[in-house]
């Protein structure tokens, strides 16, 4: 008898599983998915972890992307924990944690129905995620349950971090790029293949928060990306903030390499090393370059690539602006009244942190704002003396200027930048150009500081980003 129910048992699970998962064909293979609920109670198809590129891994790694080739049988698309080899942000243990895979070139695509139809032509909104470029995953953000309420198809993506994404040769060896090029590689798969899913390739909207943001703007400036999207949305972030291009890159390679105890003066001796260390190894070097707590948090990012035959950035995108050389598509960015709190909502973690960084400000200040390699050292002490007394007027760095600190960090890492992009493109550009300025604490809604900072919401007296997608009627200012 409960032999004869363990068998029953077995084969209802066959029949609901072979059953109730949503199925899409496409030119690789069949793809299987699940089926989960929207805020508002709607069901909806989700596939996650859906191959868009070969694993990087072996004599791939550092390597441009590579297509996934078709496969066979059915790709059970439902890996909810894909992510990137990183090194994630936390001031402690010495810098973050090390989490995720060097496998990890996957994407995810959401459907706003149970019914998947390759004659529909949904909008497409394709989410790149923040991390300073060096952490997060396809999943950082709040999730599909909102948007699937409405007629669009979601994507998200990974792309690699840190060292494994970003390092640079400066020659033919490894120019760059290779996270960004990961990205492009997806809105090629996007571009090929969202059909199957419903979706309208050409109308694509590209949007992303902070580096996400960043890399939403960047994709302007590449010849790799023209024609893969329709518009952008830049959230907390733009292809001019300091630390989003990488100072000096062979130099921090062979940092890297040194440090690795790899040979450094041929570059092709120094990358094949690399490749022989573990993951781990490579992914966790980063932790060399930051002097104090997460700082600085892009230690590696883009560059104009000198070589190679297949550049995503040819230029610097300050000249590529001015000169209005860029694709020629709509752009809304925004702002936040407390940027700065991305990472000085780290430094009230513990009490002594604020006065560790008063005490030694003429040694942190250039990685805390990111000058320390556009600064001559024979000057780098006088100009972090002159930004502090134009922001604390002489008083030290405490719990009671540190509103001044978040607005000092606010102005350098991302306001000004923001502006200085925003007038270019709305000058060089026949298309739109918009701006939001964000500045509401929720009551619910966690704010960047309570998230990082541990505060109760009720305490928080500044806003920063807000995992939410911001509808754009809260448009404030367009700029033409």
């Amino acid at each position: 008898m409960v032999l004869k129910v363990v068998c029953i048992f077995i084969i209802c699970i066959f029949c609901v599983h072979g059953q109730d998962v949503p199925v899409v064909s496409t030119t690789l293979g069949k793809i299987a998915g699940v089926y989960e609920e929207s805020y508002k109670g709607k069901m909806f198809s989700a596939f996650y972890g859906i191959p868009f590129a070969k694993p990087p891994i072996g004599v791939l790694r550092f390597q441009d992307p590579q297509p996934v080739p078709p496969w066979s049988g059915v790709w059970n698309a439902n890996s909810t924990d894909i992510m990137c080899a990183q090194v994630m942000h936390a001031p402690e243990p010495e810098g973050g944690s090390y989490m995720g895979d060097e496998d990890c070139l996957y994407l995810n695509v959401f459907v706003p129905s149970t019914e998947i139809d390759s004659l529909k032509k949904f909008d497409v909104i394709v989410h790149i995620h923040g991390g300073g470029l060096m952490f997060g995953s396809s999943n950082s953000y709040t999730g599909p349950n909102y948007l699937m309420d409405e007629d669009v198809i979601l994507v998200t993506m990974n792309y690699r971090l840190g060292v494994l994404g970003f390092l640079s040769t400066e020659d033919d060896i490894v120019p760059g790029n290779n996270g960004m090029k990961d990205q492009v590689l997806a809105l090629k798969w996007i571009r090929d293949h969202v059909k199957s899913f419903g979706g309208n390739p050409d109308s694509v909207t590209l949007t992303g928060l902070s580096a996400g943001g960043a890399s939403v703007h960047l994709h302007y400036f590449s010849p790799l990306s023209k024609g893969l999207f329709a518009r952008g949305v830049s959230f907390s972030g733009n292809a001019l903030t300091p630390w989003v291009l990488q100072d000096d890159p062979l130099r921090k390679a062979q940092l890297l390499g040194t440090y690795l105890g790899c040979p450094s003066r041929k570059t092709k001796d120094l990358v094949d090393c690399l490749k022989q260390r573990p993951t781990r190894q490579v992914v966790e070097s980063i932790k060399i370059m930051r002097p104090w707590l997460f700082n600085p948090f892009s230690p590696l990012g883009i560059v104009v690539e000198k070589s190679g035959s297949n550049k995503f950035l040819v230029e610097h995108p300050y000249r590529l602006l001015k000169e209005g050389r860029f694709y020629d598509v709509p752009w809304i960015t925004s702002l936040t009244s407390e940027e700065g709190l991305y990472p000085a909502a780290d430094y009230v973690l513990k009490r002594n942190y604020l006065s560790e960084l008063d005490k030694r400000w003429l040694e942190l200040a250039p990685s805390v704002l990111d000058y320390n390699y556009t600064i001559p050292d024979g000057i780098k002490d006088q100009v972090s003396a002159q930004i502090k007394d134009e922001y604390l007027k002489g008083q030290p760095i405490s719990p009671t200027t540190y509103k001044n600190l978040i607005d000092m960090m606010s102005d350098r890492l991302f306001s000004i930048p923001a502006e200085k992009a925003a007038k270019l493109q709305a000058h060089s550009t026949k298309s739109p150009v918009y701006v939001y300025y964000f500045c509401y604490t929720g009551e619910k809604l966690e704010s960047f500081t309570v998230h990082f900072a541990k505060q109760d919401q009720d305490d928080g007296k500044y806003t920063n980003f807000l995992f939410i997608y911001i509808d754009t009627y809260y448009l404030c200012c367009r700029l033409r």
